[in-house]
C-alpha cells in the first residue's frame, strides 16, 4: 500500500512540470500572434512614409561604380518621378545627377581603353614618337570632354543649391564627384581606372627629348644616299649623331636605336654604326699619327721615346696623307731636340771619333731655335740639359788626363802611400766609360797589391778617426785595426805610424785592445790588470780620454778588490764567537749570492764557505723557518708547527745554536688561535661553536699576545655576521602575522636579507618563507615598483614610464585601487613626452630645423620643476648650437675651466653633440678639439659610474650592482670623482639596498615566510618617499603580502568550517578549492592544513553514501539489493559522518519499502 502512494506521488511531480510548459507554450504562441500583426501595420506605415527618402538615399548612392541593375532601376525612377514627393528644380537636379553619372561612366569607359594604349607603348617601337603623339592626341580630347561632363554637373549643383532643390542638394550630389581636383589629383584618380598619366607625360617627354638624335640619325642617312664618299661631310654628321645620342637615358637611347619612320630593311642607327666601323684606314692612320703628336709634352720624362716613335709613325704615312696631319710641324720642331737628345746620350768615350762627334753635337745643340712655339720653355730646358751634358763630357777629358798624370809620378813619390790612395781616389771618381782611357792603371794597381796590407791598416784606422767611439762596434773594429797593424813588419808599422800622424792613435788603440781581452776566467786575470792600468797610466793625459773602455779597467780593479775583501772576511770565521757563527756563516754565503759573477771567479774560500755551509744547515734551516713566520702569512700556523718540528729534529748541540728559539715559543699560542680563526666558516656545522671557542682562547690571553692576532678581526665579523644574520632571521619571523604591516615586514625582511654578505646569508635559516609570502603581492607590486624605479635622468627613463603605463593599464579595477604612487607616473608622463621628442632630433632630417623649434616649445610649455627632469636637454641645446658653427663649439671647450663639476659630465656631453652636429668642414676648424678629447679620456670611466648608477635603481640584481659601482668608484681618483654628479644617490643607498637585498631573499617556503614580510614591510615604511621609489624589487613585497593575505582567507575558511552547518559540504568544498588555488609553495603555510584534510575525507565518504541513495530506483529489479548497499556504506560512516548525510530519509522510506 505505501509502496503505490509512494510511486503514484513521484508520478505526478514527474508530469509537473511537463504540463507547465505546455501551459507556457500555449501563452507563447498568442503573443507571437499579437505581435506579428502589429508588425504588418507598422511595416505598412513606414512604407508610405518613406518613399522620398528612399528615392533621395538611392539617387545619393548612386555613382560610376553602381552596377548595371542599379543604373537601369534609377533610369526608371528618374522618369517617373512624382511631383506629389518633389518640386520641379528637385526633379530636375536628380535627372541632373542621374545624367552625370551616366556621363562620367562612357567616360570612364574612354579613359579605360586610352590606359590599355598607354601601357602598350614601348620605348623598342620603330613608331615611338608617332604613338605616343596619338595616344596623346586622344587623351587631349578625351580630357575636354570629361571637364565638360564635370563642369556641367557642377553648374547643376550650384543652381539647385540656390534654388527650390537646396534642401536635397548635398544629399543628391553624394560623395563620388570629380569636378574640383587638381592635375595631380586627378592624374591620381585616373590611375586608380587603369590609366597611368604621369607615365604617358614621361613617355612624351622621352619622344621629345629623342627628336634631335633622329633628326641627326634622318640627315645622316639622306647624306649617305647622296654622298657616300664625302668623307668630310659625313665625319660631321656622325659627329652630330654621337652628340646627340650620348646624354640620352637608357630607354631614350632604346628608342633612337629602334627608330624606323619608314620601314626600311636597314635601320639609321644600324646605318650610322656601319658608317662609323666603316671609317677609311688612311683617315686611321692620320688620325692615330695626330693623337701619337698630340700626346707630346717636352716636360715628361718619355718625350724623347715618344717623339721618335710618332716620328716613326708620321714616315710611314704615303705623302698625300702626311698632307693631313694637321700638326706636323710641331713633330717637326719636336724632333730636332728628341733627335739630338738621343745622340748625345749615345756619346761614348770609346768611340773612335769621339772628339768630333762631341764637337759636332755641341755646334747643332747651339743652333737649335724654338721660334714661337708654345713649349718654347719646355724646349729651352732640354736645350740647356744637352749643353750641360757636352760640358761635362768634355771635362771627364782633362780629368782623365790629370789621373794619368798623378799614376806616372808615383815613382818618384816621397810620401808613396799617400799619393797612391790620392791617385786611386780621382781613378774611381771618374765615370765608367772614362776609367777605360787610363792607359796607365796596371802601374797604380801593382804598387797597391805590394802595399796592400799598409793601405788595409791605414783605411781601418782612418776609418776609426770617423767612426763614433760610443759605437757598438767602435771597439771590435779597433780590435780588428790593431791585429791587422801587429801583423805588419816594423818597416811597414812605420808606413802606418807616419801617416797623417796615426802613431797617437795606434798606441791609444793599443790600450783599448789590452782592456778588452780582460777575463776574469783567464788565470793572469791579475796580471793583465796590472799591466794594463800601467799601459793606461803610460799614455799622455790627452790621450787617456779616449780610451774608451777604461771603465771597464776600473771595474777589472774592483773585481780584485772585492774579491780579496770577501776571501779575509771567510778566513776570519775560524774565530768567529758560537753564538754569531751561523748568522756570519748565513750572511757571508747570502752575499757570495749576490755577488757579481766576474768578483765571484776570483774568489779563492769560496770552497771553504761552501763547507762552513754544509756543516751548519740544519741548523739554519730552522732559524730560517722561524725568521720567517709572519702573523700576517695565509699558512702562518702551519709554518709555527713545521718550525716546531724541524726544532725538535736537532741534537742537542745544534739546538743551542738556534739563536731565535725564543721567537718560536713566544708565538706558538697565538698561531693555534690564529689558525681557528682562520677555519672560521659560515657554512661549517660546527661554526658557532669554533667561533665561541676563539672568543674564549683570545680573552684567555694577556693583552700583549691578543695585539698579536692578526685576524682578530675575522672573529669579530664572524660574530657581527652571526648577530647580523640573527637579526634578519627575527625579521622573517615577524612576518608570520598578517597584519596592516605585513608588506612592510615582508619588504624590511627581505632588505634586511640582501644587505646581508653570501657568507650572512648562509646563517640565515628561514629565508625560504620570506620568499614564498613575497611571491603572493608580485602583480601590484611590480606596478608600484617600476614606478617607483621612475627616474628622469636615467638613461631609459622614456621607456621606463611608458612600461609603466602599461603595466598600470594591464592592472583590473580591485588591483589599481592598491596602487597609491599613480601621481608620480602621472606627474613624469609630460616630461617624458618632452624627452621622447628631443631624442628623435635628426640633424639629417629636412625637418630638422622644425623639429628643434617644437622641441623647444614643448620644453619652454614645461613648469619649472619639471624641466630639471628634461635629461636630454643638452641634445637641444646641441641641436640649436649645431646652427652656430665651429666658434661656439670652441668658446664651449674654452669655458670648461668654469663649469660646475656637477655639470661637467653633461657639459663634456652637450660639447660633443655640438661637435658632432657640425658639418666636416666646421669640425676642422674646432682648434682646440684635443681638449675635448683629453677630457673625454678623463672622464670615461666617471661616466661609465654615472651610467651604472642611473641604471642601478633598475638593475636585475640591485645588491650586487650596488657593490660593483663602490668598487669601480673606488678605483677613481680625487679629480674623477668631483664629475661623478649623482654619487649622492649612490652614497646614501645603504638602507634602500638592505630593504631591496631583504625583499630579493623572501622565499614562500621558507618557515617564517610571513613573519619576514611583515619584518620587510616595517623596513621598507621606515623609509623615506624618495627611497621607497627607489626599491625596484617592491612588487615582489606586494605579490607576498598578497599571497599572505591569501593564505590567510583559506586558514579563516577552513577555521569557518562547521559540521553543523547546512552548508557545510559546500563550504569544504569551497575551502579545497581556494586551497589549491594557492601557488603550491604557499601551501605549507596553511597552519590547518590537517582540519581541511580531515574534512576532505569526511565529505568524500559521505558523498559516497548520498551517491548510492541517489540512483536507487524503486522500479528497478536490483532496488532491495542498492537499499541494502547503501545501508552498509552508511553504518560504516562515523557518527559525525552521518549527520552529513542529508538524504538519509530517504533510504528510511526505502528500508521501509522492502520490510
Amino acid at each position: 500500500m505505501n509502496r503505490k502512494l509512494t510511486a503514484g506521488v513521484i508520478t505526478s511531480l514527474l508530469l509537473a512540470p511537463t504540463a507547465i510548459a505546455n501551459a507556457q507554450e500555449n501563452n507563447d504562441a498568442q503573443s507571437r500572434v499579437l505581435t506579428q500583426t502589429e508588425q504588418v501595420a507598422n511595416v505598412n506605415g513606414v512604407a508610405a512614409a518613406t518613399t522620398k527618402e528612399q528615392i533621395i538615399a538611392q539617387f545619393a548612392k548612386l555613382s560610376e561604380k553602381s552596377t548595371a541593375d542599379e543604373m537601369v532601376i534609377a533610369k526608371g525612377d528618374v522618369e517617373n518621378l512624382s511631383t506629389t514627393d518633389f518640386n520641379n528644380d528637385e526633379i530636375a537636379f536628380i535627372q541632373a545627377k542621374y545624367e552625370y553619372v551616366v556621363g562620367q561612366r562612357q567616360q570612364l569607359e574612354k579613359l579605360q581603353e586610352i590606359g590599355k594604349n598607354i601601357n602598350a607603348l614601348t620605348y623598342t617601337s620603330k613608331s615611338f614618337i608617332k604613338d605616343v603623339a596619338a595616344v596623346e592626341g586622344t587623351y587631349e580630347t578625351f580630357l575636354s570632354s570629361y571637364l565638360s561632363v564635370q563642369s556641367k554637373f557642377e553648374t547643376a549643383f550650384k543652381l539647385a543649391n540656390s534654388n527650390g532643390a537646396s534642401s536635397i542638394a548635398s544629399t543628391i550630389r553624394g560623395t563620388s564627384l570629380q569636378y574640383g581636383y587638381t592635375d595631380a589629383e586627378r592624374d591620381t584618380y585616373f590611375k586608380t581606372k587603369g590609366a597611368d598619366i604621369a607615365k604617358l607625360t614621361n613617355l612624351k617627354g622621352d619622344a621629345t627629348a629623342v627628336l634631335p638624335a633622329t633628326k641627326a640619325l634622318e640627315d645622316l642617312v639622306e647624306l649617305l644616299k647622296n654622298d657616300p664618299n664625302n668623307y668630310t661631310a659625313i665625319s660631321a654628321e656622325l659627329e652630330k649623331v654621337t652628340t646627340a645620342y650620348n646624354p640620352l637615358t637608357a630607354n631614350q637611347k632604346k628608342v633612337v636605336v629602334a627608330h624606323n619612320p619608314n620601314n626600311d630593311s636597314v635601320t639609321p642607327y644600324k646605318k650610322y654604326t656601319d658608317a662609323l666601323s666603316n671609317l677609311s684606314s688612311a683617315n686611321k692612320a692620320v688620325l692615330s699619327v695626330e693623337k701619337l703628336i698630340d700626346g707630346l709634352d717636352p716636360k715628361s720624362s718619355t718625350f724623347e721615346s715618344k717623339t721618335l716613335a710618332a716620328q716613326a709613325a708620321y714616315d710611314k704615312l704615303g705623302e698625300s696623307e702626311k698632307a693631313l696631319v694637321k700638326n706636323s710641324d710641331k713633330l717637326k720642331l719636336f724632333f730636332q731636340y728628341a733627335d739630338l737628345s738621343k745622340q748625345v746620350n749615345a756619346l761614348n768615350s770609346s768611340m773612335k771619333d769621339y772628339k768630333a762627334q762631341l764637337e759636332a753635337l755641341r755646334t747643332k745643340v747651339t743652333a737649335l731655335d724654338v721660334g714661337n712655339s708654345s713649349d718654347a720653355a719646355a724646349l729651352n730646358e732640354i736645350k740647356n740639359k744637352l749643353e750641360t751634358k757636352l760640358s761635362q763630357l768634355a771635362n771627364e777629358e782633362l780629368a782623365v788626363a790629370a789621373v794619368i798624370s798623378q799614376i806616372d809620378n808615383l815613382s818618384k813619390s816621397n810620401n808613396l802611400v799617400v799619393d797612391m790612395l790620392k791617385a786611386r781616389s780621382d781613378y774611381n771618381a771618374l765615370p765608367s766609360a772614362s776609367k777605360k782611357l787610363v792607359t796607365n792603371i796596371k802601374i797604380l794597381t801593382d804598387l797597391e797589391k805590394s802595399h796592400k796590407a799598409v793601405v788595409n791598416v791605414i783605411d781601418q784606422f782612418e776609418k776609426l778617426e770617423k767612426l763614433d767611439p760610443t759605437s757598438k762596434s767602435y771597439i771590435s773594429k779597433a780590435k780588428s785595426a790593431y791585429t791587422a797593424y801587429a801583423k805588419l813588419d816594423e818597416t811597414k808599422q812605420g808606413y802606418v805610424r807616419n801617416h797623417n800622424n796615426l802613431s797617437d792613435k795606434v798606441a791609444v788603440i793599443e790600450v783599448i785592445v789590452q782592456i778588452n781581452a780582460l777575463n776574469p776566467s783567464q788565470k793572469t786575470y791579475k796580471d793583465n790588470v796590472a799591466k794594463a792600468n800601467s799601459a793606461f797610466n803610460n799614455l799622455a793625459e790627452a790621450l787617456k780620454s779616449q780610451v774608451v773602455n777604461s771603465g771597464e779597467l776600473t771595474k777589472a780593479q774592483g773585481y780584485i778588490d772585492t774579491a780579496k775583501a770577501f776571501d779575509d772576511r771567510v778566513l776570519a770565521l775560524a774565530n768567529e764567537n758560537p753564538d754569531t757563527f751561523v748568522a756570519k756563516v748565513a750572511a757571508l754565503s747570502a752575499e757570495y749570492k749576490t755577488m757579481d759573477k766576474n768578483a765571484k771567479k776570483l774568489v779563492e774560500q769560496a770552497k771553504a764557505l761552501t763547507t762552513y755551509e754544509k756543516n751548519n744547515k740544519a741548523v739554519i734551516k730552522v732559524i730560517q723557518m722561524i725568521d720567517a713566520l709572519n702573523p700576517t702569512s695565509k699558512d702562518y700556523t702551519k709554518k709555527v708547527l713545521a718550525a716546531r718540528k724541524a726544532y725538535n729534529a736537532l741534537d742537542t748541540v745544534s739546538q743551542k745554536r738556534v739563536t731565535n728559539y725564543t721567537n718560536l715559543t713566544a708565538v706558538e699560542d697565538v698561531a693555534s688561535l690564529i689558525g681557528l680563526i682562520a677555519t672560521l666558516k659560515p657554512s661549517s656545522k660546527t661554526f658557532y661553536q669554533d667561533m665561541k671557542t676563539a672568543r674564549e682562547m683570545y680573552d684567555a690571553l694577556p693583552k700583549e699576545k691578543q695585539q698579536v692576532i692578526i685576524n682578530y678581526d675575522a672573529l669579530v665579523a664572524a660574530e657581527n655576521e652571526y648577530g647580523v644574520a640573527q637579526k634578519v632571521v627575527e625579521l622573517i619571523d615577524l612576518t608570520k602575522q598578517q597584519d596592516g604591516d605585513y608588506l612592510t615586514k615582508l619588504l624590511d625582511a627581505r632588505v634586511a636579507y640582501d644587505q646581508l654578505t653570501s657568507n650572512q646569508k648562509k646563517l640565515v635559516t628561514n629565508i625560504k618563507e620570506l620568499t614564498a609570502r613575497e611571491k603572493e603581492v608580485k602583480p601590484i607590486l611590480n606596478v608600484m615598483l617600476q614606478i617607483n624605479n621612475l627616474d628622469p635622468e636615467s638613461n631609459n627613463f622614456v621607456s621606463k614610464v611608458n612600461s609603466a603605463r602599461k603595466a598600470y593599464d594591464n592592472l583590473n579595477k580591485d588591483q589599481k585601487k592598491y596602487i597609491n604612487n599613480i601621481d608620480i607616473l602621472q606627474n613624469y608622463e609630460p616630461v617624458s613626452q618632452v624627452i621622447e621628442l628631443i631624442n628623435k632630433l635628426k640633424s639629417s632630417s629636412s625637418t630638422y630645423l622644425e623639429d628643434t623649434v617644437r622641441a623647444r616649445a614643448l620644453y619652454d610649455a614645461l613648469a619649472a620643476d619639471k624641466k630639471q627632469y628634461v635629461t636630454n636637454y643638452y641634445l637641444l641645446q646641441a641641436a640649436e648650437t649645431s646652427i652656430l658653427g665651429a666658434g661656439n663649439v670652441m668658446q664651449m671647450i674654452n669655458d670648461l675651466p668654469s663649469v660646475d663639476p656637477k655639470q661637467y659630465v653633461k657639459r663634456i656631453q652637450e660639447i660633443r653633440a655640438a661637435y658632432n652636429a657640425l658639418p666636416k668642414d666646421q669640425q676642422r676648424a674646432v682648434q682646440n678639439y684635443k681638449v675635448l678629447q683629453d677630457q673625454e679620456k678623463l672622464l670615461k670611466p666617471v661616466i661609465s659610474v654615472v651610467e651604472d648608477i642611473d641604471r642601478l635603481l633598475t638593475a636585475k640584481d640591485m645588491n650586487s650592482q650596488y657593490q660593483k659601482i663602490l668598487k669601480a668608484y673606488d678605483k677613481l681618483n680625487a679629480e674623477q670623482r668631483r664629475y661623478v654628479y649623482n654619487d649622492d644617490l649612490l652614497l646614501s643607498l645603504d638602507n634602500v639596498i638592505k630593504v631591496y637585498k631583504n625583499i630579493a631573499n623572501l622565499n614562500p617556503k621558507d618557515k617564517f615566510y610571513f613573519g619576514m614580510v611583515e619584518a620587510v614591510r616595517k623596513e621598507y615604511d621606515s623609509l623615506n618617499t624618495t627611497d621607497k621609489q627607489r626599491i625596484t624589487n617592491y612588487s615582489i613585497l606586494l605579490e607576498a603580502e598578497k599571497s599572505m593575505a591569501d593564505v590567510k582567507k583559506v586558514v579563516e575558511l577552513i577555521a569557518s568550517l562547521s559540521p553543523t552547518s547546512s552548508t557545510y559540504l559546500e563550504d569544504v568544498a569551497n575551502a579545497v578549492a581556494a586551497y589549491k588555488a594557492l601557488d603550491s609553495k604557499l601551501r605549507a603555510q596553511v597552519i590547518n592544513e590537517d582540519v581541511l584534510k580531515k574534512a576532505e575525507k569526511d565529505v568524500e565518504a559521505v558523498q559516497k553514501v548520498v551517491q548510492a541513495i541517489s540512483v536507487i530506483d524503486p522500479d528497478n529489479t536490483s532496488f532491495e539489493k542498492k537499499v541494502l548497499a547503501a545501508q552498509k556504506l552508511y553504518n560504516s560512516l562515523s557518527l559525525e559522518q552521518q549527520d552529513l548525510v542529508y538524504n538519509y530519509r530517504i533510504l528510511e522510506e526505502y528500508l521501509k519499502m522492502i520490510e
